[in-house]
């Protein structure tokens, strides 16, 4: 007696008709014997999409949407002005922080600022001595240099105290801004924690799309590429963003990023069960998963027929936990079996 056995969630090969399936008889069944079976009939349906591969994936924020804002100076952190899920303007204050070191360079600052006035003072003072020609104009060379460089140290400061624009106090306090608009994702510090420096304090999402990221088998790899459809179990439709060309030393799989709604009311973390689909054959239709059995390795399906129902054998394209997607000698609207199938299978063997 034929067994059941389970179908991969990818695609199907085509492979030989049985001889027990080339050879099988019509089932003969009464309507009445239909019922008390309790088989159920269902209409195959058109089909535009194939299942290529159920994956499980993670729901992730897009990778180039997402900033993090780093605290330049180390320090200690003194208060926190957002909370995760906060929407921020663009320069809104994140987080305070006290820093020594902010308080080092603001004194060097200074310093470099009366340094930067004396030589050039010097500077100006010399070369008018040169074009009057009481002094040799190499001395006024020379402290033109000077102020150059003096110069040079200051404008080094001040890019230091304006680094990552944020708003700095002179007691050494400095308040980090949003780097643009967006919803918190994430505060990585709280008040008294120290900081390093150029360490990250706060995540920001710019965007309200989100991305499933999954882990492809190399056997799925080629037959997924960009803008392919994927469905999330009960949830939106996205499309394919990228595939990796290579695989992960750990998984030995690559990873595909998918785009989805922003308002599929799923969580960044979240598991989620991924259908990716492609465009199918013409003639391919949709039946109930349950409707496809194997007998011996020929994927088949029991049609209705006016006297009871009949072997059909097809070739099994995709399947997902509700629908497989197939194509043969049926119609775009065959009635199927899709329960009771070991009933019909013993009939089929005879018993």
């Amino acid at each position: 007696m034929s067994r059941r056995k389970f179908v991969p969630h990818i695609l199907a090969s085509v492979v030989l008709i049985s001889p027990a399936i080339a050879g099988a008889k019509d089932i003969r069944i009464t309507p009445e014997q239909i019922r008390h079976l309790n088989i159920q009939i269902e209409t195959a349906q058109q089909a535009n999409m194939e299942t290529v591969a159920i994956l499980p994936g993670t729901v992730v924020p897009p990778l180039n949407s997402r900033l993090v804002a780093a605290a330049p100076f180390a320090g200690t952190v003194t208060q926190v002005h957002v909370l995760p899920g906060q929407h921020v303007a663009k320069g809104m204050p994140l987080i305070t922080v006290s820093s020594r070191d902010l308080l080092d360079v603001q004194g060097q600052l200074a310093q470099s600022e009366a340094e930067l006035q004396a030589a050039d003072a010097i500077a100006r003072r010399r070369r008018s001595l040169a074009d009057k020609n009481f002094q040799n104009p190499t001395l006024a060379d020379e402290a033109e240099a000077q102020v150059a460089k003096v110069r040079a140290v200051l404008d080094q400061h001040k890019r230091a105290t304006a680094l990552n624009g944020i708003i700095t106090q002179a007691d050494g306090q400095y308040a980090i801004p949003a780097p643009a608009d967006g919803n918190i994702a994430e505060t990585l510090v709280t008040p008294g924690e120290k900081v390093d420096a150029m360490a990250g304090v706060v995540t920001i999402d710019t965007s309200n799309e989100l991305w499933v990221q999954v882990q492809v088998p190399v056997d799925v790899i080629p037959f997924v590429k960009p803008n392919d459809i994927v469905r999330i179990a009960d949830g939106p439709t996205g499309r394919v963003v990228s595939v990796g060309g290579s695989l992960e030393r750990i998984t030995r799989s690559a990873v595909m990023y998918a785009a989805i709604p922003a308002n599929s009311n799923l969580l960044p973390g979240q598991i989620v069960s991924v259908s990716v689909l492609r465009p199918t054959v013409t003639g391919s239709v949709n039946v109930p998963a349950s409707a496809v059995v194997r007998l011996g390795d020929q994927p088949t399906v029991f049609v209705r027929s006016q006297t009871g129902f009949k072997l059909v054998p097809v070739q099994l394209r995709g399947k997902s936990p509700s629908t497989a997607t197939i194509s043969g000698p049926l119609s775009r609207d065959a009635q199927v079996a899709a329960s009771g199938l070991p009933q019909l299978e013993r009939l089929s063997a005879g018993e």
